[in-house]
């Protein structure tokens, strides 16, 4: 049985983290990274599944093999970008789950299915509910 193809939008830190539990769990990963920097932080890590260049072009996101994927992770740091390959994912390259992240919560609102958002997460928000969750169990102790 092939592998699952994913592919990540995005090598900053939630992406090389998310890459390396993909790789770890057995999928087959593809890294897109526009900033050189981070392009090269993950290369390190990656070797020859990254990509450098603008996910939010077409023609990156085929040579990144779109088409074979079964899972898109947008992980961008620019809510705008992530927003735009979700949209190319899901219309134009019919990817099955595509996963957003949003960077500023007061966007999430935009990320919904008819956008082509799967799934969408928002860390800061995810942060706040483990330390509001935390802060509660502790002062009904």
């Amino acid at each position: 049985m092939q592998p699952l193809n994913i592919l990540v939008i995005g090598a900053g830190k939630l992406g090389r983290e998310s890459g390396q539990r993909f790789v770890a769990a057995g999928y087959k990963l593809t890294i897109i990274e526009k900033n050189h920097d981070s392009a090269v932080k993950a290369q390190e890590l990656f070797g020859g599944s990254l990509i450098q260049g603008d996910g939010c072009d077409p023609k990156i996101l085929e040579r990144g093999g779109i088409s074979r994927a079964a899972v898109i992770l947008a992980a961008t740091g620019d809510d705008e970008d992530n927003i735009i390959i979700a949209e190319l994912a899901h219309r134009v390259f019919d990817v099955p789950f595509v996963m957003a992240r949003v960077n500023r919560p007061e966007n999430q609102w935009l990320f919904t299915k008819a956008r082509g958002v799967d799934y969408a997460f928002c860390p800061v928000c995810v942060a706040a509910d483990l330390i509001q969750t935390a802060m509660e169990k502790q002062l009904k102790a």
